[in-house]
């Protein structure tokens, strides 16, 4: 399994490349090395200026700058 950079992305752009299910490691404070190993579980939308997405594990949206996505990785069920 192969990460792929922590980037800012669009909605739009998230969205068309980043399915729901697809396994992210994510980083509730940036620049930290502590992450949850989880998965998306819904489509991104723009929040006040910022791409944000459901995970498992956490309530609400969090930052998509937060996420590192875990290529070809998509979680079952």
């Amino acid at each position: 399994m192969r990460k792929l950079a922590i980037t800012t992305m669009s909605a739009e752009d998230w969205n068309a490349s980043v399915p729901i299910g697809t396994r992210v490691h994510y980083y509730p404070l940036r620049g930290e090395a502590d992450y949850l190993d989880t998965h998306t579980r819904s489509v991104a939308w723009d929040l006040c200026g910022h791409t944000v997405v459901l995970v498992e594990g956490r309530t609400g949206g969090v930052s998509t700058r937060h996420c590192q996505i875990m290529e070809k990785e998509v979680a079952n069920g």
